[in-house]
């Protein structure tokens, strides 16, 4: 796999990014465009706008890309996986806008996104000993 300047920490992806992120990360398997485009639903996008996606991603350090042995079509894979991407963005929320405070972070769900009885009772069930 052909890899590109690892320049992914700090950095974010935008919506669009993720969607593509999300089908790679779901794949068993290096994939080609065309590959990724079918694990859209309709309407899919072009596909010139999955490749553009997938460069881009390569220049961020997000994906890798290689030629395969046989055919022409590049194979992609991510260089991260979704579960360090999210502990990686979790932090850099919980540092930006709660001070490094999970406690405040959880606070604020609790409050914000009106977490009933039965939820709150499954999150101490995960952070009680």
């Amino acid at each position: 796999m052909k890899r590109h300047k690892n320049q992914n920490e700090g950095a974010t992806l935008t919506k669009s990014e993720m969607d593509v992120m999300q089908r790679l990360w779901d794949a068993a398997a290096p994939s080609t465009v065309k590959d990724i485009l079918d694990r859209y639903d309709e309407p899919r996008p072009a596909y010139t706008t999955v490749a553009t996606f997938l460069k881009i991603l390569c220049a961020k350090g997000f994906v890798e890309e290689r030629k395969p042995e046989s055919g022409k079509a590049l194979l992609f894979r991510p260089s991260i996986s979704r579960e360090d991407y999210t502990r990686r963005v979790m932090s850099d929320v919980t540092d930006s806008f709660f001070g490094g405070s999970v406690k405040s972070l959880v606070s604020f769900f609790v409050s914000e996104e009106k977490i009933d009885a039965k939820e709150i009772q499954e999150l101490l069930k995960l952070i009680q000993p």
